[in-house]
């Protein structure tokens, strides 16, 4: 009978511990996008509104579901504002 000698455990992914880039990086780009994207939700639900009051959309689910997109992006929004200002708070106070 043939014992095997001990060996350290190959590791299938190599770079398991590296960290997806996404996007590049450029948090400013992100935000104005963000902020565009928030606008656009917004319009687009007012604009359905309105038509519904007009009597131009047959379905209620599109404006619902198109309010519904805009409060939830404007209730993100107001969260990412909320964690820069906290982050800035924090920065502020600290001693150099």
């Amino acid at each position: 009978m043939k014992i095997a000698n001990i060996e350290n455990p190959k590791l299938l992914n190599t770079n398991f511990y590296e960290k997806e880039k996404v996007g590049n990086g450029n948090f400013k780009e992100f935000l104005l996008d963000s902020i565009e994207k928030l606008n656009t939700y917004e319009s687009d639900a007012n604009e359905l509104g309105i038509k519904l009051v007009a009597g131009e959309v047959d379905n209620v689910h599109e404006v619902m579901i198109a309010s519904q997109k805009a409060e939830i992006a404007l209730q993100f929004g107001i969260e990412i504002k909320n964690k820069v200002m906290d982050a800035y708070k924090e920065i502020m106070r600290m001693q150099v």
